[in-house]
């Protein structure tokens, strides 16, 4: 994720406990020392942040955000947040901050402000009972791939990782929640990786890096109506489990086409989900943008692009099992170095991954919150 510190803070009004602040530029890592200075305001106070300036707001600076607001709510602040463009108003609803969201009046009905669905509803999932790990010099490492073009460079990472951890390592790839108590290591989806540091301890140690886990909504090629046009179409889409389902579903209703309404299909994989679109027995498809990018021509032909997100939110991690937290930091400097030796670079390239950096610890707040919200 590029960062860079051209951040601003101008106050244009402050009488009476009533505050006015434009924001300015990117509101990512760097703002959190003009941030920070927002927590002078005096309790009891009126704040309202106009975003008609901002860049982007990535997850870090959704955090540091979220931390501005509960202290301001702690001192009895009123908060209203305006003029924020549509995907920042749509990070803002999934995570939960979208009650600050100043509205102009009663929405029209059957507009895009008008449609407010509930969270998706999801089956819980009940943690399997701990079991007690045996010392063994074998690693299990089970990867959720971005894509099935990507598994001989996977197998090719396992070999790597085995030769420089010194250990043998038995590699898998699954579609499904994978099972704590046999896997070490672990590359995972957005939700899988949630689950995995909540309910089991795991560790997240590194995430692609300059990548999030964008999502594109897809029609067939030949269909030429605009997205807000499918009303009570069938979607398809590989899980209702996964992060795509939850991002096209808000992309939906901020196109003013009301989620809630549409019927799903669910897959199992994107490709499938693609085939299902294709042969016409679903309307609309959700899929990774980067499942999308790498299509064959062919496939890519088929279909249309008719909206695609830029919220770099959630990504993929590559997390450790609890009892090997001792090998984090090593495990990390070899992902890190990867993009030193001509070995290294080769592999990175078969997976489709610029290279590996340490998640920031507000990325994962962010990820764990969307998480909790939907699927806890």
């Amino acid at each position: 994720m590029s960062m860079n510190n051209n951040f601003t803070i101008k106050q244009i009004a402050g009488d009476n406990n009533n505050f006015t602040f434009n924001l300015v530029g990117a509101i990512d890592a760097h703002a959190d020392t003009m941030l920070g200075s927002l927590t002078q305001i005096p309790a009891n106070s009126y704040v309202l942040l106009d975003f008609s300036q901002v860049e982007r707001v990535n997850s870090m600076g959704l955090s540091l955000l979220l931390k501005v607001f509960e202290n301001w709510e702690k001192q009895k602040t009123r908060i209203e947040v305006q003029n924020l463009d549509r995907m920042v108003s749509m990070l803002f609803k999934i995570t939960g901050l979208g009650r600050f969201i100043k509205t102009e009046g009663a929405a029209a009905a059957g507009t895009a402000e008008s449609i407010n669905p509930e969270p998706p509803r999801h089956v819980e999932i009940k943690a399997a009972a701990p079991v007690a790990h045996v010392a063994s010099d074998k690693l299990n490492f089970v990867a959720s791939m971005q894509s099935g073009q990507q598994l001989t460079g996977w197998y090719l990472l396992n070999t790597y990782l085995q030769r420089r951890m010194k250990k043998a390592i038995h590699f898998e790839q699954t579609v499904d929640t994978p099972n704590p108590d046999s896997t070490d290591l672990l590359f995972a989806k957005p939700f899988e990786a949630s689950l995995m540091i909540k309910r089991h301890g795991f560790i997240p140690v590194m995430r692609p890096s300059s990548e999030a886990d964008e999502v594109v909504i897809l029609t067939r090629s030949d269909d030429t109506r605009t997205l807000a046009d499918y009303a009570n179409v069938c979607v398809s889409t590989a899980t209702e489990s996964s992060f795509v389902y939850l991002l096209g579903r808000f992309l939906c209703d901020e196109n003013g086409l009301d989620s809630s309404k549409l019927t799903f299909d669910f897959s199992g994989n994107e490709i499938k989900a693609l085939q299902t679109l294709i042969r016409k027995k679903a309307d609309l498809a959700f899929m990774l943008k980067k499942t999308y990018e790498g299509l064959s021509s062919f496939s890519k032909n088929s279909v249309r692009k008719l909206d695609e997100s830029q919220t770099d939110f959630a990504c993929h991690l590559f997390l450790v099992a609890p009892h090997i937290q001792n090998q984090a930091e090593a495990l990390g400097e070899i992902l890190t170095a990867m993009t030193e030796d001509d070995q290294g670079k080769q592999i990175l390239q078969d997976i489709q991954i610029q290279g590996w950096s340490k998640p920031e610890e507000g990325e994962v707040q962010m990820l764990q919150m969307v998480y909790d919200r939907y699927r806890g």
